[in-house]
């Protein structure tokens, strides 16, 4: 008699146990996009801001410029201000702004330079000034002689004096210096009407007391020159002092000898 087959389901096989590695973990969470008040895209928006901020300070900083006046000829000592000698330049002088000419305001009324100026220099404030702070005054003297290099405007220089006297070359010239230290503040020169002599005129800043002696020089039969300003002279050199003899020696031993000295031998043979 046959035996009865046991029938089984498909799901009712034995399952093996879930092992933990086999187990579900928790369903992946969906990437969202960043919102405004997400607060990491707020400081990176913040320090791209401030990176930005910096650069166009720095570059505004260096390209910053100041309106001064520059000399737009040779401005010599005693020439007065005007617009037409000067320039607007735009330089990078922060800190030393103050310290020259600014183009921003008015020239200063009755001012004159108390200090050459070279063309394209700029115009510095300690050489503008209503009068001259060492009280010197402007004269015009001329000289029949080429100037020495050294010569020319804002520099300093001595005049002299030449006179031969009224018996000409038969009498000792007398030579007489009427101003120290004077400066140049302008120099002219022309050639006399027949063109074979220079004769140069020369515009000094001089000294109240010195000028009585240049003016009568001017007015006389003197032949007045320029020479570049002279140093002052050197003192003397001290005379050489003799060293003194040793004193430990006798001045007297070379010379004469001891009269209770032994005789030579060779003598009293």
């Amino acid at each position: 008699m046959p035996e009865p087959q046991s029938t089984r389901s498909p799901d009712s096989r034995p399952q093996p146990p879930h092992s933990a590695a086999s187990r579900p973990g928790p369903a992946a969470q969906r990437l969202r996009a960043p919102s405004w008040r997400d607060p990491r895209l707020l400081v990176g928006v913040l320090i791209v801001a401030l990176s930005v901020s910096g650069v166009i300070a720095l570059v505004t900083t260096q390209n910053r410029t100041t309106p001064v006046y520059a000399a737009d000829r040779l401005l010599a000592v005693g020439d007065r201000l005007s617009v037409e000698d000067l320039r607007v330049v735009q330089v990078q002088i922060d800190e030393l702004s103050e310290a020259y000419l600014p183009a921003s305001g008015a020239l200063p009324e009755d001012a004159e330079l108390i200090a050459m100026v070279d063309e394209g220099e700029l115009i510095p404030r300690r050489a503008v000034a209503e009068d001259d702070p060492q009280g010197r005054q402007a004269m015009t003297i001329t000289v029949e002689h080429t100037l020495a290099r050294g010569v020319e405007p804002g520099r300093l220089v001595d005049v002299w004096a030449a006179d031969a006297g009224a018996l000409g070359a038969q009498e000792e010239v007398a030579v007489e210096q009427l101003a120290a230290g004077a400066q140049v503040s302008e120099i002219t020169e022309s050639n006399t009407t027949f063109g074979t002599q220079e004769r140069v005129t020369v515009e000094l800043l001089v000294d109240p007391e010195e000028l009585p002696a240049l003016l009568g020089a001017t007015s006389s039969a003197s032949t007045l020159s320029v020479v570049p300003a002279g140093a002052a002279g050197e003192p003397d050199p001290e005379p050489a002092v003799e060293s003194d003899p040793d004193p430990d020696s006798d001045p007297d031993s070379d010379s004469d000898s001891d009269p209770d000295s032994d005789p030579d031998p060779e003598d009293e043979t």
